[in-house]
């Protein structure tokens, strides 16, 4: 089975859109029915109220889908430097 996963990690600096790349991804998979805004404080992957105050991910973000008969794990990362050590475990 191990053959059929897939991880899609999401890496870049804060503000670059690693969060709205994520919600497009599950829309399009149909894992959600709308996309999420960060500045609506709306999305999937950044959920906690620090999150959505901050608009920004504080910790890596995990969702899981089917895609073409393969499992995904869509994994959103923390862009902000302060969090570095999050992103890199």
């Amino acid at each position: 089975m191990i053959d059929q996963l897939r991880n899609v990690v999401l890496i870049a600096h804060g503000g670059a859109g690693k969060t709205s790349l994520a919600e497009a991804i599950l829309l399009q998979a149909g894992v959600i029915n709308r996309r999420g805004h960060v500045e609506d404080g709306n999305t999937v992957m950044d959920f906690e109220p620090e999150e959505i105050k901050r608009q920004s991910s504080i910790s890596t973000g995990l969702h899981q889908y089917v895609w073409n008969k393969y499992v995904t794990n869509i994994i959103d990362t923390p862009g902000d430097q302060n969090f570095f050590a999050d992103t890199k475990s």
